[in-house]
């Protein structure tokens, strides 16, 4: 008899053991750094499960809930941040013609290809992503004209003009004739009358018709001239009367007046070679509705 109650005894023993360790060992076989499905345990009916993922830990028989997992356990989660640009296409590639492909030479159009039409590659034009721009220009490129001593040849027209030092100053010996697209004057009744006296000019265009490296005249280098040459030197060739619109409204006083433009900076702009009511005047005076005559130095 005391033997069957050893027996009974130890299988109890044995029985309770199992019962108590079951979750602990369930436990130890989940890897810590793992996430894992959710454990239910045998014991402990209050405990809240994990929908996602249970962290490691000893549970309680108490009846209260889990422990939390330590931070050092838990797994990391990854943190991604978004940033959303607005981008603008300004152009699409139908903006573009359709290249014109030739035989041997790239060009865009038919016409290129019946321009360079046999010429070779090495001297055709080179295909480039840059764009040229003709720009036209309203002030005339700077031409400088041949200069000696005694002379000056105009670039613009081949014009030769002769030539005089006074008081160290380069001056023309005769009236400019450059004859401008604008702001110049020439025809009387069908005459030609500036292949006579030389170009009249507005006042406007006298400042920027001189060759490259010459000027007009200052009043001190006019009457300087006058002093040295006497009243025979200027040209007599009378005027142009401007509209207030600046066209001519006539030509007049051949012979009997004559101006020449002076150079900005001074009271008057002009230097008046003859009136017709007092022969031997010679002063500046200022006008802005005539087209006079121009006589160039050298300089600045």
């Amino acid at each position: 008899m005391k033997k069957i109650t050893t027996f009974l005894g130890c299988v109890g023993v044995v029985c309770l053991i199992s019962g108590c360790s079951s979750n602990d060992d369930l436990e130890k076989i989940v890897h810590p750094n793992q996430p894992t499905a959710e454990v239910a345990s045998s014991s402990n009916s209050n405990s809240p499960s994990s929908s996602a993922t249970a962290a490691p830990g000893k549970s309680s028989n108490s009846g209260n809930a889990s422990n939390p997992a330590s931070s050092e356990n838990s797994p990391i989660e990854a943190t991604i941040d978004t940033v959303h640009k607005e981008v603008v296409i300004t152009s699409s590639p139908s903006d573009y013609p359709d290249p014109y492909f030739s035989s041997g030479i790239f060009c865009w159009t038919e016409e290129c290809e019946k321009q360079w039409a046999g010429v070779s590659s090495a001297s055709a034009p080179k295909s480039s992503s840059s764009i040229t721009i003709d720009i036209g220009m309203s002030v005339e490129a700077p031409v400088y004209p041949t200069v000696t001593e005694t002379q000056m040849i105009d670039a613009r027209d081949q014009s030769v003009y002769n030539l005089v030092r006074i008081g160290g100053v380069h001056w023309m010996n005769e009236n400019l004739k450059y004859k401008p697209s604008s702001g110049v004057y020439c025809d009387h009744n069908g005459e030609d009358v500036c292949a006579t006296y030389g170009g009249f000019y507005t006042y406007s265009r006298a400042q920027a018709v001189c060759p490259a490296g010459w000027r007009l005249p200052t009043q001190a280098e006019a009457e300087a001239a006058n002093l040295e040459k006497g009243h025979d030197w200027w040209t007599i060739g009378g005027r142009f009367k401007l509209t207030s619109s600046g066209e001519s409204d006539g030509y007049g006083l051949d012979g009997e007046q004559g101006y020449l433009w002076l150079a900005a900076g001074t009271e008057n702009n002009a230097w008046r070679v003859e009136d017709y009511s007092d022969k031997q005047i010679e002063e500046a005076t200022s006008a802005t509705d005539r087209a006079f005559n121009v006589r160039c130095v050298e300089g600045e």
